[in-house]
């Protein structure tokens, strides 16, 4: 029965036909040999002797009579019939095979149509309907190996990709305004420490005496600033995603590296109005690292723990054999705890201010990951605290 019901549409068609027809010939026979039975059964087609004619003609009236002159002989047998069945029954014995035949070829097609085609003409019609209201998330069932079932696979098949390439499309959007997200987000705190520099340049030579020092050494903090903003722009504009981002390690010093830190911080800290503690890390030499990634983690970390510090935000920079770690606390409220439950998502948003996309945080985790390191959440009873692990 499987076998059959797998063949191919023409092969189906035709065994059905044949199978109907077949049984249309059995029927036209035994409606021919009924209607000869029935003619015989109820005498619709009988004869007479030739005395037997005489005697009914002579019945029935008006003088009629057999013809003298015919030549008859007197064992002459007469045939008649009994009208209108015999016409009838005669009818149906040549009509009633034709009838056969042709409502076999009907209900072979309306078998066939019913068996093979309605299921799979609705689902291609209700698939349509669903792709056309762009529509994807369902399953076209299975309707069979036949041509049509081979096009109900084919649709499937069709829908998958659509859903798929729809997905696709959805994820690059989300990664897209994720991306933008960052880069707006990231672009704040070289923007803070370049106005911050420029007022710092301005006090330089306000009056007649000028502070040559501090004021190269703003302008260079300006210098070096434009050229992460440059960085920033460049970067974002050749990636299509935030992972895809890689470390550029290079060796630093220390000493260095920390002195940078705490006089980019300052800044953030004096626009906050809050207090900032920096404990540098002035025992190893050098370390090896991607100081922008360094900078970008810092400073989300720090401008984070300002905005929810009640006075002061502590930092701390470390160095071991394994990696670089940067403490940043915080006394403020501490970290929500669902936010310490489900780990850190994008767009991830603990507070209603318009300006932040809850996107700092996530920053943070993906730069430290792609370091090699990790970021650590915990809150203690004096606020929260972020942990960044930079691995060599």
């Amino acid at each position: 029965m499987g076998r059959i019901k797998n063949l191919s549409l023409r092969k189906y068609f035709f065994l059905i036909t044949i199978v109907y027809l077949l049984v249309a010939l059995l029927l036209s026979v035994l409606c021919y040999n009924l209607c000869d039975k029935a003619i015989d059964e109820f005498g619709l087609y009988r004869s007479m002797d030739y005395a037997s004619a005489k005697e009914y003609l002579e019945s029935i009236g008006g003088g009629a009579s057999m013809p003298s002159d015919l030549d008859i002989g007197a064992n002459q047998i007469f045939y008649y019939t009994v009208e209108p069945w015999y016409s009838i029954v005669k009818f149906l014995r040549v009509a009633g095979p034709v009838i056969i035949v042709v409502a076999a070829l009907l209900l072979a097609d309306a078998t066939f149509y019913k068996r093979k085609l309605k299921r799979p003409i609705g689902v291609l019609i209700h698939s349509t309907q669903q792709i056309q209201n762009q529509t994807l998330d369902f399953e076209i069932p299975d309707c069979g190996s036949d041509e049509l079932g081979q096009l109900c696979s084919a649709f499937e098949t069709m829908r998958q990709s659509l859903l798929e390439s729809n997905r696709e499309l959805w994820r690059q959007a989300e990664e897209r305004k994720r991306l933008n997200a960052a880069f707006s987000h990231d672009l704040r705190n070289p923007v803070t420490v370049l106005k911050g520099s420029a007022k710092m340049a301005k006090l330089c030579v306000d009056g007649e005496n000028i502070n040559t020092p501090q004021l190269m050494d703003n302008l260079s903090r300006i210098e070096a600033y434009t050229g992460r903003i440059e960085q920033y722009v460049e970067t974002m504009s050749s990636v299509q995603r935030l992972e895809q981002v890689q470390p550029v390690k290079a060796v630093v010093d220390v000493a260095c590296l920390s002195s940078d830190l705490n006089s980019a911080l300052s800044f953030a800290a004096e626009e906050s109005g809050k207090q900032l503690v920096f404990h540098g890390c002035y025992d190893a030499d050098t370390v090896t690292v991607d100081k922008g990634m360094l900078f970008q983690v810092s400073e989300n970390l720090t401008t984070n723990a300002l905005r929810f510090a009640r006075q002061t935000v502590s930092v701390m920079l470390s160095v071991d054999d394994n990696g670089l770690e940067l403490e940043v606390a915080d006394d403020g409220c501490g970290f929500p705890a669902e936010l310490l439950k489900n780990g850190i998502q994008p767009f991830q948003k603990h507070t209603e201010e318009v300006d932040h996309f809850g996107m700092g945080l996530y920053i943070c985790k993906v730069l430290c990951e792609k370091h090699g390191g990790s970021l650590l959440l915990e809150n203690h009873k004096n606020g929260a605290q972020a942990t960044a692990i930079f691995r060599f």
